[in-house]
């Protein structure tokens, strides 16, 4: 893929990205320990997994919620021009690793959560989902400056 199709693939996927950061974001803040439950019933359903704890410390929701807009915004701004902000796509992929992989450490060196375990698969997914982002919007024709 190259060209404009790269270009109209990266900024869909880009804006498919923030508007589900926003929507996660926004179900964090609104109901932090509704996600958790609900995760938590699909890990029961799966297998033999420690419920995830209720939030209660608002400093960290608060940080969570931060992350999500700032993830959000990331995606927008690289969208509107996926050539000259794809170092953006870096920047994404480097907060997904370090979330995936600090879920992974919860999970091995904690608890066997079952929503750490989710979030190290899906953040490793989308820090994956980054980087190939950003090597197709290298692919993207730059505009020629005039004169």
């Amino acid at each position: 893929m190259r060209g404009e199709t790269a270009e109209r693939f990266v900024v869909l996927a880009l804006r498919l990205l923030a508007i589900s950061f926003a929507v996660v974001g926004v179900l964090f803040i609104a109901t932090p320990s509704g996600v958790g439950n609900v995760i938590s019933d699909l890990g029961d359903s799966l297998g033999s997994f420690t419920r995830a704890p209720h939030t209660q410390e608002q400093l960290w929701l608060a940080l969570a919620f931060a992350y999500m807009v700032v993830i959000t915004g990331i995606c927008l701004v690289a969208q509107a021009d996926v050539a000259r902000y794809r170092p953006l796509l870096l920047v994404l992929a480097a907060g997904k690793t370090a979330s995936s992989l600090g879920s992974l450490g919860f999970y091995l060196f904690d608890q066997d959560v079952f929503i750490y375990l989710l979030n190290f698969l899906v953040d490793g997914f989308l820090a994956l989902l980054a980087l190939w982002l950003w090597s197709l919007a290298g692919r993207v024709d730059r505009p020629t400056a005039p004169g």
